[in-house]
């Protein structure tokens, strides 16, 4: 890996060109980067508020799915050579996986973004359009200001929005998965 630092601790590896092979050779890191279009991208540290968002889903999602799905939170998901992003949830069927999972690389059912005001454009447009190229059959992005779900479900090549109403919001892509909003908005919006 040329592109290295010779001590990257003192500098971090953020603006680095890479693979997608390099970039996850580096392992565990401190900080949170990304690799987008081959180059390193660190993104803040989020708050609180998007942890307890993020243990709420999986919370709901472990109850309903059970041994039916495996959740993997905020772990590397390899798009392309040039392409890895840190989803905060991945979900996918049990059977689509085996039985130890040493890398992410197939298209989840479904993940899940907590929005930060930092990535929010990013996450709602690139990261959205790369997982809809990459095959991901939904995907759900929760705004923790106003505790709005947007949901996009997969219609043949493309995720197509679709209207969340109400206080639950059925799963398409994982059968049994229903969110309950009720939670969300009492953690985005306490009284």
């Amino acid at each position: 890996m040329s592109a290295l630092p010779r001590n990257p601790s003192d500098f971090g590896y953020a603006g680095l060109r890479m693979t997608a092979d390099e970039f996850l050779a580096l392992g565990h890191t401190p900080e949170h980067y990304e690799l987008i279009d081959g180059v390193v991208t660190m993104t803040p540290s989020p708050r609180p508020v998007h942890g307890e968002l993020i243990a709420c889903v999986v919370q709901q999602a472990g109850s309903q799915l059970g041994q039916a799905a495996r959740i993997f939170t905020e772990i590397d998901l390899r798009l392309t050579d040039a392409k890895v992003y840190r989803p905060d949830i991945s979900i996918y069927k049990r059977d689509r996986l085996p039985p130890r999972v040493d890398a992410l690389t197939l298209p989840p059912d479904l993940i899940v973004e907590v929005l930060s005001a930092g990535t929010m454009a990013f996450d709602l447009t690139t990261k959205r359009d790369d997982y809809e190229t990459f095959g991901v059959n939904e995907y759900w992005a929760i705004d923790p200001n106003t505790a709005r779900l947007r949901c996009w479900q997969r219609n043949r090549n493309q995720l197509l929005e679709v209207p969340v109403t109400g206080n639950r919001s059925p799963s398409s892509a994982l059968p049994g998965l229903v969110l309950d909003l009720a939670p969300i908005r009492a953690i985005a919006n306490p009284q």
